[in-house]
């Protein structure tokens, strides 16, 4: 801008004090362009001239000054010019990159519009002299940590520093050791940044160790960690701490120098029992891809093992951690103790390396004994944790020979299981298992394993026997039960086991054999089977092959479909020895193998051979020749033997032989230029495309190498793996071996005893539940034949007595007869002879024509309250109207009303059907009698019986007058009819509640029907109701009343007894019931119920009673069930019990309510 004017040597910006605020007084600028020799963190300072000397004070105000920092920020602030002296004043501070053509930092000074302003200048001024800036220290709060932008390029310090602190710090005095990064796998996963060093913030609850997220310094759980927290390594979602700590800092979780923090469930782990000293360095061993961590540091021992049982074991500051497996694994083998060790992170599909440095005399990829883990992905891997792996056995000898993934059958879950001469942690010798990264006893095998073969679940173990230590050379195992399979054993020439060596176990597949070969001469000391026998894994019988001719030990075994190809040293007298003999299943018999006089020397090693697709009769052969000990290769090809090209050291030593498919080869071992020279194909082939042989041993290759396994394919080499042993010296592999599907056997399954026992215990309750349903329905059917047949009787007499003639007559005179001289009219006003002749078969019974029924209740066949008709006339009605007691008609209102009885009770159909039946059995007895004496059943029969009859009651309920008559039992208590004792003893209880009309306002009454409990003098006349004739009845009565007359009684005798004084069980609720008895002094306390239905105790301790009985509740504390009293009379005993409490109420019943009660 253009000044107003100059005073000194500084400018002054001038406007009129009325225009401070317009738009061209705030536009006014000056602006100043420093020049940054280079970027850095500055200090702005601005000279403000004294306003004294230039009498200019009232004049000034305040300015606004703008500075560019950088190409992102600038900051704005006002700074007041009233001072009277020459003066200069901070301004602001930042990151301030150096001057280039492409940006400069800029100073813009201004009129502030909120300046304070004299009222009495005529003008305001801002003064701008001249600015400074300062070069400073570049972040005093660090704390220890110092963020590094990663991007170099000029455009990024134009517009920030390349370093600058976290957005929140540490604590002043931290001190940061080891930082990390890693995704915290919890609910809000996001990059987080780890530190860790001797800090603490105990208001925000961190020691050693915090993350940095969301710009803040957060605690992990447990607080941290006590101690010092050195180094820091992140393996999938684990972030692995080492240092110098103890635990956590809540003393919660026990550590020893190193810890994992799993950051999915945020809680901190210990690694076994840690390490024996401080650790320095952590860091992820991507050679051994994603789940090692290698920590070194100032210890000589780590601690293996569970935390109640440590296991320390030697190491030389270096320790090596298996994530997955959560035990110390094999580290590299350094002889020598190393200073430092860097990885990269492992990245899927990547060569990884590492690098360490130190003092070393040998070096190795891996320190692993007895067996390691080739995978597709990489090198090799360790199998086992640290301090589980084998050992020496207690001669310090150490070797492996065989090992296989066991299997019981396809789908199952492998298990590896290695053999030879060792021994393992938990006390095994010489075979051994490995589960969860552990090597475990499978048995103590007391010689040196070398081979290894499994039958469904049976595991094959043979080798050199020991009969010292109690192997005769084969032990079978039952891997289900976990103990030896019984098996005879074999023996040698001498009659024992001392010379038994078994080289080879083979399995014959989809069959039970085994066949084993080896040096020995026979099995369980009977059965002669030279140097080869076989097993049947069902019945556990050895059997021998087919007698050979040729006599010598057998070294290997296979099966190539129907033929077994045995190898060996085989001689026959003077003829030439041979090596190789198959035997034929198919005709079982021996033959020679076509070619096979090319072999020059012993077999070793035997492997089948495939075309590319499956296996076929074609075969690898290995061995070493007799004249210079030298290593041949053939192989046949399923017609002959032929020899390939195979050039090898001669000092090689060859132990095993695989095919491998090239797929299954590490990449990282075929660079372009051997994958090509494996794969170049020949005219005639013998090893088939795509495949390979895996050769192991000590291999001294053409090139010069020296390999313990190559591959090999068409005269070309590739080695793969070089070993060395403890001592510096080479080493060698005996065998390598793929997890491949178990060979499929017939096993005949037997259950065992237990089992055998409950599914015969099964059987036999079968059987007998079988019996029982059986009698249950033969009963059922008999039961309902019988019924059938006693209605049929039934029905049958009562159609002799309706069907006119003589019987029909009797019936309708008997009928009569009864009805006058037993009982009175219910309503003596509309008596009939005609009305009291009816019956309900719709006919008179006098003269057997139809009738109508206008005293039957519509759809039910009962009797309405309005017939005019004698009890005794309702007797002789018939089963239609009286057999059924499950419903009564009920007059009182006009309508009709359902009342059931206790069902559990006996029913009414039962007693009158079986009294029929024998009532009328009688009755036809008595006839042919009569007609045998008389020729006539006589003049008067009415007359010749005694039917008890049933007492009358008036409208009220009252017992009414009614002429004498005794009462005779049907039934004998001493029968042995068991129907008959059921009804004698019911008799014996008393007589029924009231069989008659109740009085209603109407003056109207029904005729409920006896309870079915509570039978009296109604069991007389079950018969007649039943449709038999009743001069059977009359005579039965007759028979026995002579032997009744203790229990006859007329209704005066009746009436005028107490209730104290009649049988037990017997009420007369119509006047002298429980209900009317004065209640004793004793049960006043209790409150009173009334029975609503008769309840019969079937158990001790439960309390029976009739419906409408009194009952004193002593106890209601359950909702069920309570407990009360029945008091039968003053002279009678209380009974006391418990009943169900739906079955009384606490209001006494009414007269009407008695046909409910029934």
């Amino acid at each position: 801008t253009t000044a107003a004017s100059y005073k000194g040597a500084y400018l002054t910006l001038s406007v009129n004090r009325n225009d401070i605020t317009s738009a061209a007084a705030q536009s006014a600028t000056v602006t100043m362009v420093p020049f940054v020799p280079e970027s850095g963190f500055y200090k702005l300072y601005m000279s403000i001239p004294g306003c004294q000397n230039t009498n200019t004070c009232i004049s000034r105000t305040s300015a606004k000054v703008t500075w560019l920092m950088n190409g992102k920020n600038s900051i704005v602030t006002t700074i007041k010019q009233h001072n009277l002296v020459d003066d200069e004043v901070e301004v602001l501070s930042g990151y301030v990159p150096a001057s280039s053509q492409n940006f400069s930092s800029a100073i813009y000074v201004q009129l502030a519009s909120d300046g304070t302003v004299d009222p009495q200048a005529a003008t305001v001024e801002v003064v701008v002299d001249s600015f400074r800036l300062e070069r400073i220290t570049s972040y005093m709060n660090l704390n220890g940590v110092l963020q590094l932008h990663d991007d170099l390029t000029s455009d990024l310090q134009v517009n920030r520093p390349l370093y600058e602190p976290l957005s929140a710090g540490l604590p002043t005095g931290s001190q940061v050791y080891s930082a990390t990064h890693g995704v915290s796998n919890d609910t809000n996963p996001e990059d987080t940044l780890f530190l860790g060093g001797q800090f603490f913030d105990s208001d925000q609850g961190y020691y050693s160790i915090a993350q940095y997220r969301d710009d803040k310094v957060t605690a992990l759980s447990s607080a941290g960690l006590w101690g010092d927290v050195r180094a820091m390594a992140f393996v999938g979602a684990s972030l692995y701490v080492g240092g110098s700590f103890n635990g956590t800092a809540d003393f919660a979780t026990a550590l020893g120098n190193v810890g994992e923090y799993n950051t999915t469930d945020q809680k901190w782990y210990p690694m076994a029992g840690g390490v024996g000293g401080v650790v320095s360095t952590a860091v992820p061993y991507a050679p051994f891809g994603p789940r090692a961590v290698a920590f070194m540091g100032d210890f000589k021992s780590i601690y293996a093992g569970e935390a109640d049982d440590l296991l320390e074991l030697g190491v030389e500051g270096l320790a090596m951690w298996d994530a997955l497996a959560g035990g110390w694994t094999n580290t590299p083998f350094l002889q020598g103790q190393p200073s430092m060790l860097y990885s990269d992170t492992w990245k899927d599909g990547q060569d990884s390396v590492a690098f360490a440095a130190g003092e070393f005399t040998a070096a190795a990829a891996l320190e692993a004994n007895g067996a390691v883990l080739l995978t597709p992905s990489q090198n090799i891997q360790a199998i086992d944790m640290m301090g589980y792996d084998l050992q020496p056995d207690t001669q310090g000898r150490f070797m492996v020979n065989a090992g296989l993934w066991y299997a019981k059958s396809n789908g199952s879950t492998p298990a590896l299981v290695v053999g030879g001469r060792f021994s393992t942690l938990d006390g095994g010798a010489n075979v051994a298992r490995l589960q969860d990264g552990k090597w475990q006893q499978l048995g103590d095998i007391g010689g040196e394993v070398l081979t290894l073969n499994n039958a469904a679940n049976l595991l094959f173990v043979g080798g050199v026997a020991n009969v010292s230590a109690g192997f005769t050379g084969l032990t079978v195992l039952d891997m289900d039960k976990g103990r030896e399979y019984n098996t005879q054993r074999l023996q040698g020439p001498d009659g024992d086991s001392t010379d038994v060596r078994v080289n080879r176990v083979a399995i014959r597949a989809d069959t039970s054999m085994v066949v084993v070969g080896g040096n020995f001469t026979a099995a369980g000391g009977m059965l002669e089977c030279p140097y080869i026998c076989t097993l049947d894994i069902n019945e556990g019988q050895w059997s021998p092959l087919a007698t050979s001719a040729l006599i010598g030990p057998v070294t290997d075994l296979l099966f190539t479909r129907d033929s077994l190809v045995v190898a060996g040293t085989f001689k026959n007298g003077t003829q030439p020895t041979r090596y190789l003999q198959r035997y034929d299943f198919s005709i079982n018999v021996w033959s020679d193998i076509d070619g096979a006089d090319r072999v020059p020397g012993p077999v070793t090693v035997l492997t089948a051979a495939s075309d590319g697709t499956e296996t076929t009769d074609g075969f690898y052969i290995t061995g070493v020749s007799m004249d210079d000990a030298s290593p041949y290769f053939f192989k046949y090809d399923g017609t002959t033997v032929v020899s390939p090209d195979f050039t090898i050291g001669a000092q090689s030593t060859i132990n095993g032989v695989l095919e491998v498919p090239r797929s299954r080869i590490p990449s990282s071992v075929l660079g372009d230029s051997k994958s090509q020279t494996l794969s170049r194909r020949s005219d005639n082939p013998v090893i088939p495309a795509g495949y390979v042989l895996a050769i192991s041993g000590d291999l001294f290759l053409p090139s010069g190498q020296r390999a313990s396994n190559a591959f090999f394919y068409n005269n070309e080499w590739v080695p793969f793996l070089s070993t060395v042993q403890n001592d510096g010296s080479p080493g060698y592999v005996t065998s390598v071996f793929f997890e491949i599907p178990p060979t499929n056997v017939y096993q005949r399954q037997r259950l065992s005893v237990a089992l055998v026992i409950i599914i015969a215990i099964a059987i036999a309750l079968g059987i007998t539940l079988l019996i029982v349903v059986v009698g249950l329905v033969y009963i059922y059917l008999r039961n309902r034949r019988e019924a059938a047949a006693t209605a049929s009787a039934a029905s049958a007499a009562l159609a002799a007595t309706t069907a006119g003639g003589t019987t029909k007559a009797t019936l309708g005179a008997m009928a009569l007869g009864t009805g006058a001289a037993g009982a009175r009219q219910i309503q003596s006003d509309s008596f009939h002879n005609t009305s009291m002749a009816r019956d309900t078969w719709g006919n008179n019974a006098v003269t057997g024509e139809p009738v109508s029924f206008d005293n039957i209740a519509p759809n039910t066949g009962r009797l309405t309250s309005g017939s005019p008709i004698g009890l005794a006339g309702l007797a002789a009605a018939g089963r239609k109207a009286a057999v059924s007691s499950e419903t009564y008609v009920q007059h009182d209102t006009g309508k009709k009303r359902d009342i059931k009885y206790d069902e559990a009770n006996e029913s009414l159909d039962s007693i009158f059907e079986s009294a029929a039946a024998e009532a009328e059995a009688e009755a036809e007895n008595e006839a042919r009698e009569r007609a045998a004496s008389t020729g006539s059943f006589g003049t008067d029969p009415g007359a010749a019986y005694a039917m008890p009859t049933a007492h009358h009651y008036d409208g009220k309920g009252d017992r009414a007058e009614s002429p004498d008559y005794t009462r005779t039992s049907m039934y004998r208590s001493d029968s042995t009819n068991p129907f008959e004792q059921r009804m004698a003893l019911r008799e014996s209880q008393g007589t029924f509640p009231p069989a008659g009309p109740f009085g209603d306002d109407d003056g109207t009454g029904h005729i409920p029907m006896p309870s079915p409990r509570h039978m009296h003098a109604e069991h007389a006349t079950a018969a007649a109701l039943a449709g038999a004739t009743v001069a059977a009845v009359a005579k039965k009565d007759s028979r026995r009343r002579s032997e009744s007359a203790s229990t006859r009684h007329t209704d005066a005798d009746y009436a005028s007894q107490s209730p104290s004084s009649r049988p037990s069980g017997e009420s007369s609720v119509g006047g002298g019931s429980s209900t009317h008895l004065p209640i004793r002094d004793s049960l006043k306390q209790y409150p009173a119920f009334y029975a609503k239905f008769t309840f019969s105790s079937r158990e001790t301790g439960e309390l029976g009673f009739r419906a409408g009985e009194r009952v004193f509740v002593i106890d209601q504390s359950d909702e069920i069930w309570w407990m009360g009293i029945v008091d039968h009379g003053a002279d009678q005993p209380l009974e006391q019990g418990v009943f169900p409490a739906t079955y009384v109420n606490s209001e006494p019943p009414k007269s009407t309510d008695w046909p409910d009660l029934m």
